[in-house]
């Protein structure tokens, strides 16, 4: 997809907005606040870095189209995907005093990114007012900038399960029921289909298999009549046949 093409992708502003309005109501001005961030995207080809490893203090920004990751690099030039980030995600919000090494953040497709120092600096007033003599309460997009770095810790969780205990089948069945949730709360999935504009290599760094290993995965789970790939789309086809397959729990399936 050439990089032109993302300034017309429908509905990319408001990515941002249905991520977190997911997470925790928000007040007409935070609404309005997220509009103001995502009106003035700036358009990044792939293999583009947005955050380098060990970064002390990363630039807030919010994803509003395309697909990116965090990845860490082996010095033989191996990578690890750790992280797929989608539209409305967040890079750099982290409130940590000493943000976690996760390694780099880089897209995977040309992508729309917007700086998000504002945001960063709503939930700073608000943590501040929580704090203050008067007590206070978490705002709406406080409590929704938590939720997201909480659910970013799921996903970890869920790739560590993948990469430690899952077969090649599993997994690749567990990713993509992941990307369905993700991309269903941002309004991107019609009928269980999906834009899947990654390559192979890339679901290999992912999911730690083989390119090799990766395309007898997929071939396989297409004649087992459970997704349909079709140039840069995917369609899940029996998605309970995946949930068994994967022993998947999406975010809302959780205590």
């Amino acid at each position: 997809m050439p990089v032109e093409s993302l300034a017309r992708a429908p509905g990319a502003p408001d990515a941002v907005l249905r991520r977190l309005s997911g997470y925790a109501p928000l007040a007409p001005d935070e609404a309005a606040l997220l509009r103001q961030v995502t009106a003035r995207p700036v358009l990044v080809p792939a293999r583009t870095e947005l955050m380098r490893d060990g970064e002390a203090a990363p630039r807030p920004q919010v994803l509003l189209e395309g697909w990116a990751c965090r990845q860490r690099l082996l010095a033989d030039g191996r990578r690890q995907i750790i992280v797929v980030l989608l539209p409305g995600d967040l890079v750099g919000l982290d409130q940590r005093r000493r943000p976690l090494p996760f390694g780099s953040v880089t897209t995977l497709t040309p992508a729309q990114i917007c700086e998000a120092g504002a945001l960063r600096e709503c939930a700073a007033a608000s943590r501040t007012a929580q704090g203050g003599e008067t007590g206070g309460r978490e705002t709406g997009l406080a409590a929704a900038l938590r939720q997201a770095r909480e659910m970013e810790e799921l996903w970890l969780v869920n790739q560590v399960v993948r990469l430690g205990r899952q077969t090649a089948y599993e997994r690749v069945a567990h990713f993509l029921l992941e990307l369905r949730e993700r991309l269903a709360a941002v309004d991107r999935v019609q009928e269980n289909r999906f834009t899947f504009p990654i390559t192979q290599e890339i679901l290999a760094d992912a999911l730690g298999l083989s390119v090799v290993h990766m395309n007898r995965t997929m071939q396989q789970l297409r004649r087992d009549g459970l997704v349909e790939q079709r140039a840069t789309a995917i369609t899940l086809r029996d998605v309970p046949a995946l949930v068994a397959i994967a022993d998947y729990a999406g975010a809302h399936d959780l205590p």
